[in-house]
């Protein structure tokens, strides 16, 4: 199924009105019946809304034949054909392996990204993904859009620096002050790493909103 037709089913099977259901989501009647004629998509926003409200996976809304079946990348990912882009910098690589240096570049390309992420955060930025600690995920080679103005909660998966000089791309959990920056890797080398709330290191998190293949750009 097409996000649009998943949009639909879900909400009939709900037995709401467009109008109830963009409520339920946060939107007005009219982008829930532009979702539903595929002629938009939703934001992550609204599909977490939808999911939390229904207690539905968000893949249930996100997933279907229109994202095709490439095994490389995530079975989830969100098509970006004909949705409004942007323009974001491409300021350097993250690694998704062992903590290290970012790269430092002079000049940055550019990468288009859905608008949305823009209009959320002006100041999102990408960085290409270097490493397997996170290819469940997102396979290295792909783009992670960053997103410093947006809070990074327990369970995000965020780009951390640690004493202002590694950079390292984990999923975030926090429990009761502790931090813990988690693998999801095929590879079963990788470990947590844990940084208890009392430990000296500084530790930077900013979140991370989205992946988006390089091939797309």
């Amino acid at each position: 199924m097409t996000i649009a037709e998943n949009i639909r089913r879900i909400r009939r099977s709900a037995g709401m009105t467009q109008e109830e259901f963009g409520k339920l989501a946060g939107v007005s009647s009219m982008a829930v019946s532009q979702w539903e004629n595929g002629r938009a998509v939703p934001r992550m926003g609204a599909v977490e809304k939808i999911a939390a409200s229904l207690r539905i996976a968000k893949s249930d809304i996100i997933e279907g034949e229109v994202l095709g079946a490439d095994s490389r990348f995530p079975s989830n990912r969100i098509p970006v054909k004909g949705m409004p882009m942007g323009r974001v910098p491409l300021v350097g690589n993250t690694h998704a392996g062992k903590a290290c240096l970012p790269e430092e570049l002079d000049e940055f390309p550019e990468v288009e990204v859905p608008q949305f992420l823009i209009d959320r955060d002006p100041g999102s930025y990408g960085l290409e993904v270097d490493g397997d600690c996170m290819d469940r995920v997102c396979p290295p080679g792909m783009v992670a859009v960053v997103q410093p103005g947006v809070p990074a909660n327990s369970g995000d998966v965020v780009v951390a620096t640690i004493d202002g000089a590694d950079s390292i791309m984990r999923r975030m959990t926090v429990i009761n002050g502790d931090l813990i920056l988690s693998p999801e890797s095929h590879n079963p080398d990788h470990e947590n790493m844990y940084i208890a709330a009392q430990d000296d290191r500084q530790v930077h998190v900013e979140h991370v909103a989205y992946f988006q293949s390089r091939e797309a750009f």
